[in-house]
């Protein structure tokens, strides 16, 4: 490791991805949670800017803002190292003081759309991290990238982290099917990192072990999967549903929660999906911002998303409704005039999708855009089967049935 870091013990297989000199461009990071990708390609980062002259992307499909949620992460490595006056924190980048170099986090797509061009002309990138990797699907953006990170300064590194998803996956082609000698491969599980894991979280992945073995090897063991149907939705009516943009007439616009009421890793997300609807009773998908996250996030995520919409929320009160008008009420004036529409589940989970299933049977839903991971959730939809709550697919089946199934009474915060 580069001199002015404090020595820290590093799992074995993430040995060489700290080597100074790589042969390598690019990364594939692999492995399920608690794996220790994250704590090992952050501090890999920070490592790399003690070198002067580094420019480091670090990218995810979303980020809402990172000064909330990816950077406290790194911060909590750099007060590991015990080098906090090394750095200077802003909202969006991370500066070495001794060195200059920087990492800068943004998102390829935020509320004003995709990102590609302004993240491909930002000068002199010899880093580029793709983290949560999975949920790009567009093969597009990835070279568009890709094809920028050209600075002859220094070595240039293209890494990615993920937790692999399905082999229809583009990174499965591009990185998986065929080995390349221009990648370092790295695959870690939870038993690597079994020392860093709480007793609790263990015992979490002892029981979906004997619970649900698929599950299992695919969320904690990080294996591949082939898609299994589900009930209702399968990939190919998804991607008949995917249009550009919506239409500029919607005259209703919902953003619906399904709460989590813990934020840590074993945690549920929170499902928040903002739907619409035009004047012709036809539903449009605008937006996944799902997450992990704490009630005050996930209630300032909705917030801000029902203001950029000009929209209500919803929430189920059986679920978490009283919880989210409660966690809202508590952020004070900027709740005020915001309504949230109260919906009541007096069916079980697949009782309640299908009505909206058959929308999207009769061609009245359309997906603006692609949603990875609501969309995998979709397709792999079985309440019969499932440990854990779809909270994804949750949050789209309140907003849609709110839309345009039932006559849900909104009142005002």
């Amino acid at each position: 490791m580069t001199a002015g870091v404090a020595p820290v013990i590093l799992l074995a297989p993430y040995r060489p991805l700290f080597h100074p000199t790589p042969s390598w461009r690019y990364a594939f990071l692999t492995g399920g949670r608690g794996s220790g990708k994250s704590f090992h390609v952050a501090l890999f980062l920070l490592n790399l800017t003690y070198e002067p002259g580094h420019v480091i992307l670090f990218t995810r499909w979303t980020m809402e803002s990172a000064d909330a949620s990816i950077i406290p992460e790194f911060v909590d490595k750099i007060d590991l190292l015990g080098k906090s006056e090394d750095f200077e924190i802003t909202k969006k980048e991370i500066v070495n003081r001794k060195t200059g170099s920087r990492i800068l986090f943004r998102g390829i797509k935020t509320s004003s759309g995709n990102q590609t061009a302004k993240l491909k002309s930002i000068q002199g990138v010899t880093t580029w991290v793709l983290d949560e990797a999975e949920e790009l699907v567009d093969r597009r953006t990835f070279d568009t990238i890709d094809d920028s990170i050209r600075s002859q300064l220094r070595p240039n590194r293209v890494i990615l982290s993920l937790n692999p998803s399905s082999v229809d996956h583009f990174l499965h082609g591009l990185f998986v099917a065929g080995p390349r000698d221009d990648t370092l491969y790295i695959h870690t599980t939870w038993e690597d990192n079994r020392g860093n894991l709480s007793e609790s979280f263990l015992e979490k992945i002892d029981r979906t072990r004997q619970d649900n073995p698929a599950r299992y090897a695919h969320v904690y063991g990080g294996e591949w999967r082939r898609e299994v149907a589900g009930l209702l939705w399968t990939r190919a009516e998804l991607d008949r549903a995917r249009i550009v943009r919506p239409p500029e007439d919607l005259f209703r616009i919902l953003v619906a929660i399904d709460p989590a009421i813990t934020a840590h890793e074993s945690s549920d997300e929170t499902g928040i999906v903002v739907v619409g609807a035009d004047r012709h009773r036809k539903g449009y998908v605008l937006e996944d911002l799902s997450g992990r996250y704490t009630p005050n996030e996930w209630a300032t995520v909705a917030l801000e998303a029902a203001r950029r919409y000009k929209g209500s929320i919803v929430a189920e009160t059986n679920q978490g409704g009283d919880m989210v008008a409660a966690v809202i009420r508590s952020l004070g004036e900027r709740a005020q005039g915001v309504r949230i529409i109260d919906v009541k589940a007096s069916r079980g989970k697949l009782a309640r999708a299908e009505p909206v299933y058959s929308l999207y049977q009769e061609g009245r839903i359309f997906h603006c855009g692609a949603f990875p991971l609501l969309e995998a959730q979709m397709a792999g939809f079985n309440p019969e089967l499932a440990l854990v709550s779809p909270d994804r697919v949750d949050a789209l089946v309140w907003g849609l049935s709110a839309l345009l199934l039932t006559g849900a009474t909104p009142f005002v915060v």
